[in-house]
């Protein structure tokens, strides 16, 4: 009889541990979740500062000179997807053309476009040109998981609202002889997605984006500071 209440105690301690455990570690997750949730509004608060940084510092932006997207399309300031803070504070320091940036651009400022430029690095650049209600080009292929910029420009005349029905986009309104982009997270499974026109004078015109492992391989290219001669600079490395 003894022994029998001895197990009972020792199974109601085993059991209260547990309970205690349990308790213990679904207070972990959920303080795990909140840190998770904070910084994610930290992060995306910080990428939006940097992307108005990027678009309008010193009146023309750095969109001004390295392109509206970084790629360095412009023919002016060089290709800057994915620069962290280092290499933007080299850049703004040792680049002569610079100045009228280094004039105005504050150290917060700079961290928050840093963020915003490495964060592009992370994406690869779907791109169509949507002209007379026609996808320019029609298809882009992605491996699965890539984290695609979808960027479409609105060639005409009249702005034109986008969406898309199995891609979890509403409706996005493109002014005329500007471009729209959105982060999309392409999914693991392969797939066939795709975007249209909801006001465009042609029907059935759709930016098709297919996702599939035999898709060319995203190789993030990064910019990094070098030296050419007496001129500092950012320069393109693999």
């Amino acid at each position: 009889m003894i022994k029998n209440i001895v197990d009972i105690k020792m199974t109601q301690f085993s059991n209260l541990n547990l309970a205690k455990g349990f308790i213990a570690f679904c207070a972990v997750l959920i303080t795990a979740h909140a840190a998770s949730a904070q910084d994610a509004a930290v992060n995306s608060e910080l990428l939006a500062q940097g992307e108005e940084v990027y678009n309008t510092i010193a009146v023309i932006g750095c969109k001004g000179c390295h392109g509206e997207y970084a790629e360095g399309d412009l023919g002016v300031g060089p290709f800057t997807r994915g620069a962290n803070e280092g290499m933007v504070s080299a850049a703004v320091s040792g680049i002569g053309e610079m100045i009228v940036v280094k004039n105005v651009i504050t150290d917060e400022q700079i961290t928050s476009v840093s963020a915003y430029l490495n964060y592009l690095g992370t994406a690869q650049v779907a791109r169509s040109l949507v002209k007379r209600g026609r996808f320019l080009p029609e298809v882009f292929s992605a491996r699965p998981g890539t984290r695609l910029q979808v960027i479409l420009q609105n060639g005409g005349f009249d702005a034109h609202t986008f969406k898309s029905d199995n891609m979890g986009i509403e409706d996005i309104e493109i002014a005329a002889r500007t471009s729209g982009n959105l982060i999309w997270e392409a999914p693991e499974q392969e797939g066939t997605y795709s975007l249209y026109c909801t006001d465009c004078k042609l029907d059935e015109q759709y930016f098709t984006i297919n996702i599939n492992a035999s898709a060319p391989e995203f190789r993030k290219v990064a910019p990094g500071i070098a030296s050419k001669g007496d001129q500092a600079g950012l320069y393109l490395y693999e």
